[in-house]
């Protein structure tokens, strides 16, 4: 009786593990279904987007603690004057990928202005701008500004056609110079910056900011192509 028990119990095990098995495969007969992956862009309205379960326009950073690991927040001046505040979040994990973010809340010149004054270092930037450190009360007021621009770089090699498939085809294609292009999709705010080799990142605000993201992008491409044209002039 104890061996027969013993048989049943092992080839009990080995059936769940071979279903597990199974369920687990991408051909399996059953799929986990993820609902955050980076293509399932919802436009809720003019100034709210929601992708990736963060709600663009709404969701905080303080929202996000224990969700995501505690990132490194720095404000930027780029050398044109232009200033911004980016959180990066490093090995991220949003089911089912790992992926590097980078999250830009929403402020306005005054807001800039005032954490201008908190900061507490400063980096020159191999690009020319310059990077800067935030005292503690800046980080903390940070913590409750909804985020209103986010850059998602996936740890994984995407190439063009698996994002053409889960994107569909650019509303435009932007060149910024020889080796990268920008896909448009100003339906859903989303800009893909693809290069010729190496990982995409993937950029999403809401409707109500697309036209000067879609211009920050031109004046990049512009200025990129400059120094390209620049350097191949350059005896």
């Amino acid at each position: 009786m104890n061996l027969r028990w013993t048989i049943g119990a092992v080839v009990l095990a080995g059936i769940l593990a071979l279903a597990m098995f199974v369920y687990m495969q991408p051909g399996g007969q059953q799929t986990r279904q993820f609902e955050s992956l980076p293509w399932q862009v919802e436009v809720l309205d003019r100034q709210h987007t929601r992708v990736l379960g963060i709600t663009l326009g709404e969701t905080t950073m303080a929202d996000l603690m224990g969700r995501l690991p505690v990132p490194e927040i720095r404000m930027f001046e780029d050398p044109d004057g232009t200033r911004s505040v980016e959180a990066y979040y490093v090995n991220a994990r949003i089911e089912p990928f790992e992926t590097n973010l980078i999250l830009r809340p929403d402020l306005d010149e005054a807001d800039l202005d005032r954490i201008e004054a908190g900061t507490t270092s400063e980096r020159p930037m191999p690009s020319g701008a310059r990077r800067y450190g935030l005292d503690d009360d800046t980080l903390a007021s940070l913590g409750n500004v909804p985020v209103v621009e986010m850059s998602y770089i996936p740890r994984a090699r995407w190439d063009a056609d698996l994002l053409r498939r889960h994107f569909g085809e650019p509303a435009e294609r932007m060149q910024i110079d020889s080796n990268h292009a920008y896909w448009l999709y100003p339906d859903r705010g989303v800009a893909v910056l693809l290069p010729d080799r190496g990982r995409p990142t993937m950029h999403y605000t809401t409707q109500e900011r697309w036209s000067r993201v879609e211009q920050r992008l031109q004046e990049e491409g512009r200025r990129r192509l400059g120094e390209e044209d620049h350097r191949a002039e350059t005896p």
